[in-house]
């Protein structure tokens, strides 16, 4: 059984977690899953609970934004049904960025399960009648599916998956998608919606019984997305660092190597742009920028433009004229502003 106070593992170094992981990577059945979301991981064990072997399966998934917890929480989901369900349902998870088409599902499912003959949706159903054991089909990132495959495709998947005694599916996405609302989707309300709302600092905090300085993690936080893996991140921060003045630079130096190299790509007047821009609080107009760096706007306005455009900065304003110009991540604005220093 998953643990309900897990300890969590850090295994990149001493001091930091690896903090983004598939859930083809995570180690399910021996590693502690974060403790989160636990009302919408009751309500899909419920559902599996429910389920009737003679009939087709209800599709579920789980939306959520990225860092909600949607990776771990069908890594707990597999361990219940491994702990609980192993009698009669049998988990195969799967990376949706693998999946080009509903025969890659299939694939995947013959080769976690070392299934003999061809890779086929008619083998699995002998297996599952032979077996007696319904197959549970955990796909991550289920996006990607829809992206890349055709309404042929998608149509024939839900036909499959509506077979009595078919597959069980339970994925995630970051955002209710179009292949789930459009009225002529091969999945239009073909799943039954599980919301994952952002993470807090207080759940958070109180998931883990940190006793640390709220205050500090606060700060923090103003940086970074409010993901789980942020939220460990600047934890882990606070308790390496003795000193909250220094809180920032250990901040900035773990990115540091992403932002130089993202930093050392660009142009030199995007690189000039940039500083500029960094060494205001509130952002600036272009007047603004032409007075700190003695250039007419034919050479400030077209690079703002591709600069806005690759969402580099963001641009506050109907006209580029009357427009303020802010670098869009504030994390990057403080390792300019660290360099500079």
């Amino acid at each position: 059984m998953y643990r309900t106070k897990p300890v969590i593992c850090f295994v990149m170094s001493a001091s930091f977690p690896i903090l983004y992981e598939n859930l083809s990577k995570l180690n399910l059945e021996e590693r502690n899953i974060l403790d989160v979301n636990n009302d919408a991981l009751s309500s899909l064990k419920n559902g599996l609970s429910n389920e009737n072997p003679s009939r087709p399966a209800q599709a579920r998934m789980i939306v959520g934004e990225s860092g909600s917890g949607k990776t771990f929480l069908l890594a707990r989901l597999y361990q219940c049904v491994n702990a609980d369900m192993a009698e009669h349902i049998v988990p195969v998870v799967i990376e949706g960025k693998r999946i080009f088409s509903s025969d890659d599902i299939w694939s995947e499912c013959y080769r976690q399960l070392d299934f003999q003959g061809n890779s086929e949706y008619e083998g699995i159903l002998n297996w599952q009648a032979s077996s007696q054991k319904r197959i549970l089909l955990l796909l991550d990132n289920i996006d990607f599916y829809f992206r890349r495959s055709d309404k042929a495709d998608q149509y024939a998947l839900r036909g499959k998956l509506n077979k009595a005694e078919a597959p069980i599916l339970v994925a995630s996405c970051d955002k209710v998608l179009p292949a789930l609302t459009d009225y002529d989707a091969p999945f239009f309300d073909g799943f039954r919606l599980h919301y994952l709302k952002p993470l807090n600092l207080g759940s958070f905090l109180k998931s883990y019984e940190l006793d640390i300085d709220s205050t500090r993690l606060e700060r923090l936080m103003t940086y970074l997305p409010y993901t789980i893996r942020s939220m460990i991140l600047a934890t882990e921060i606070i308790r390496t660092s003795d000193d909250q003045s220094r809180d920032l630079l250990f901040l900035v130096d773990h990115f540091h190597l992403y932002f130089k190299e993202v930093f050392d790509s660009l142009n030199v007047q995007t690189q000039r742009l940039l500083i500029t821009l960094a060494s205001s609080d509130t952002g600036l107009s272009l007047s603004g920028i032409r007075n700190l760096i003695h250039q007419d706007n034919g050479k400030i306005s077209p690079y703002l433009k591709l600069m806005t455009d690759s969402r580099l900065i963001r641009r506050d304003g109907k006209s580029p004229r009357g427009s303020i110009y802010s670098i869009r991540d504030s994390l990057f604005k403080l390792w300019i502003q660290t360099q500079l220093s």
